[in-house]
């Protein structure tokens, strides 16, 4: 009888002394895009695959063992599954903390044109839309440089927004067909008779 109770307390010291989980995944918010979370210790790692363009909210809890080099590593993998709509750029934005290096970012068509970012808010533009995949740091394991978050502390709550930005003629398409459903309705109202 004590041998079984010996090994289950020995089992019970074991995993009491293995490290917390590393950056815990709590959930998205908005977008009805696909999404698959990478992350492990101390790096934030995700694929998101756009089927509308609602930006997308993805909510982490930050764990001491993310810390250990300072800051938390980020790189992701984006793909453009919304049909003949290329993106203009990409934006990020951060609950909490600041982007201290922006890596490297790797279109599949063309080039990055600017990278920007702000403390806690990043953008990059295209030379010309993408239409397939964006790599942000080394999502792909080609040699690209991961992208660093500064300023975070174990225990932290970070969201990060995701968003893609449509190219021009996206919003052009989109204005017009709005106002086209307008005309159409205000066309077919009922006209009042005069008494």
């Amino acid at each position: 009888m004590k041998k079984p109770l010996l090994s289950l307390a020995a089992a019970a010291a074991l995993l009491a002394a293995m490290p917390a989980h590393a950056i815990s995944f709590n959930g998205v918010m908005g977008g009805d895009s696909e999404f698959r979370d990478f992350s492990t210790d101390g790096l934030l790692s995700f694929d998101i695959d756009f089927s509308s363009l609602a930006p997308m909210t993805l909510n982490y809890t930050i764990d001491a063992a993310d810390l250990i080099g300072g800051s938390l590593s980020f790189n992701a993998l984006l793909a453009n599954f919304l049909g003949n709509a290329g993106f203009e750029g990409l934006s990020f934005s951060l609950s909490t903390g600041t982007f201290g290096n922006l890596g490297t970012v790797t279109p599949q068509f063309g080039a990055v044109s600017a990278i920007n970012f702000n403390g806690s808010n990043a953008s990059v533009n295209f030379s010309q839309p993408e239409f397939l995949d964006v790599a942000i740091g080394n999502s792909l394991n080609n040699g690209g440089v991961n992208w660093s978050i500064n300023g975070l502390n174990a225990g932290d709550s970070l969201s990060i927004t995701v968003a893609a930005v449509p190219e021009p003629e996206t919003y052009a398409l989109l204005l017009s067909g709005l106002g086209m459903v307008g005309w159409l309705s205000r066309r077919r109202r009922p006209q009042a008779v005069a008494a």
